[in-house]
């Protein structure tokens, strides 16, 4: 049994996905993020949730899973790309841009279903609704995201088309925040990556890359305990997928589609939470000299659209 139903919470329309082994909540206004997320049958919360509505408009990138284009930084918030150039809003005390122009807009709700089991809502975004958005990014997105359980699976499906007549630079990601409930010691992540972009002073790839080194650890499973970690790892030829896993519990994170890159943070050294962010392309791809089939630079043509998939598969055991 599935069901979709529509809630008020502190006087803003969110929608309720629940099945046997989960609960999760969408707030289309506030960037169609999953807030929230109860494992049911483990009696855990999944993701990192936030109080109330006030404290998730105030950091809407701090909770749940957050959406963003461009992910990550942009450095000033410029970049050029095919001889034009590009001005995000400058959103950040340093004087960069962060995490996209997703981050606390509205989307629209487009359907919601509940059936055979499943339960999905479909929200959409047009960049054409923000006139704003104009004189930053001169091109017309039209995207949807379905947000679906389906058994002990959470799975979010975005389209995003240009519906412009140039072609669109595009970086997509998300930006989720794991529960580790205040015991790091007892999980381990696996990440089979490549190896690491160097960051300079300001947090952004330099354009070298580094040997995994102590973190080759990761490719079988590396323990959390005292880790302090805001890096980027480059996945190569390797799966795009995450494995968060503690004794009898395991939360595999999977992405379909042209995902290069994960960020790993946990906000200094590892207590609560891991934020898990797998990336279309590495935080100020536009401005790094590198290869784009390194950072992930790259575009969709007018009329074109891509298709990305990403899955979050709980086992207990």
């Amino acid at each position: 049994m599935a069901t979709v139903t529509r809630q008020v919470w502190d006087g803003s329309e969110i929608y309720t996905l629940e099945n046997r082994s989960f609960s999760i909540s969408v707030i289309p206004e506030v960037g169609s993020n999953v807030f929230r997320m109860r494992d049911k049958i483990a009696e855990r919360d999944v993701l990192r949730a936030p109080d109330g509505l006030e404290q998730l408009k105030a950091k809407p990138v701090h909770y749940g899973i957050p959406l963003l284009l461009p992910p990550c930084r942009t450095r000033r918030g410029t970049f050029q790309y095919e001889g034009r150039e590009y001005r995000l809003e400058i959103n950040t005390p340093d004087g960069h841009h962060s995490h996209g122009f997703l981050r606390g807009r509205p989307w629209r709700v487009k359907d919601a279903s509940a059936a055979n089991g499943r339960a999905a809502l479909v929200t959409e975004f047009d960049t054409n609704d923000f006139p704003e958005l104009l004189s930053q990014y001169p091109h017309r997105l039209q995207i949807e995201a379905e947000t679906a359980l389906d058994g002990d699976s959470l799975v979010q499906t975005f389209t995003i088309g240009n519906l412009s007549e140039t072609n669109a630079p595009i970086g997509f990601g998300l930006h989720t925040w794991f529960m580790l409930d205040a015991t790091p010691d007892a999980w381990t992540l696996r990440l089979p990556v490549e190896d690491i972009w160097e960051l300079d002073a300001e947090l952004m790839p330099n354009g070298n890359r580094l040997p995994l080194d102590r973190y080759a650890s990761l490719i079988n499973g590396m323990n959390l305990q005292g880790q302090d970690m805001d890096m980027v790892f480059r996945i190569g030829n390797r799966p795009a997928e995450a494995v968060l896993e503690r004794p009898g519990y395991s939360i595999r994170y999977s992405a379909e589609g042209p995902f290069t890159q994960w960020v790993v943070y946990t906000r200094g050294p590892v207590s609560d939470t891991i934020c898990l962010e797998p990336l279309t392309w590495t935080p100020d791809a536009p401005n790094v000299k590198a290869d784009p089939a390194l950072t992930g630079l790259r575009a969709i043509e007018p009329g074109g659209e891509w298709k990305l998939r990403v899955r979050m598969d709980i086992e207990r055991r």
